[in-house]
């Protein structure tokens, strides 16, 4: 592993642990639904990426379309809570894939563009 992609595991943990210990039992998100973004942009190298999920109940997430080069760590939560995007170098043209979310009858997405190699 390459020092960006160590850095960029730390990082991830770091955000993991400051969203853990930032938590209250009450969440404070009134909303079945809400996201961090809705559209991200990554490198053409190997790499990982939370993404936060605000809501207030049950969510779900999927993946379109199904892509072997990416990946998500879980496809439920509860609450607002983050997931990990992971994804393989890319040494072709930028591809992209989109997370599709629902909660409480609410859908949202993230569309996640890798850019294409240099």
């Amino acid at each position: 592993m390459d020092s960006k992609n160590i850095f960029r595991l730390v990082l991830a943990f770091a955000i993991t642990a400051l969203f853990a210990c930032g938590c209250s039992k009450e969440d404070p998100f009134e909303g079945p639904l809400g996201l961090q973004s809705r559209k991200i942009v990554l490198p053409a190298e190997t790499g990982i990426t939370p993404i936060m999920v605000f809501s207030n109940t049950n969510w779900t997430v999927t993946m379109t379309p199904k892509v072997s080069w990416a990946g998500i760590d879980r496809l439920s939560g509860k609450g607002s809570s983050g997931l990990y995007f992971s994804y393989a170098a890319n040494y072709g043209e930028a591809r992209e894939v989109t997370l599709a979310f629902e909660a409480g009858g609410v859908r949202d997405s993230v569309v996640v563009v890798q850019n294409a190699a240099q």
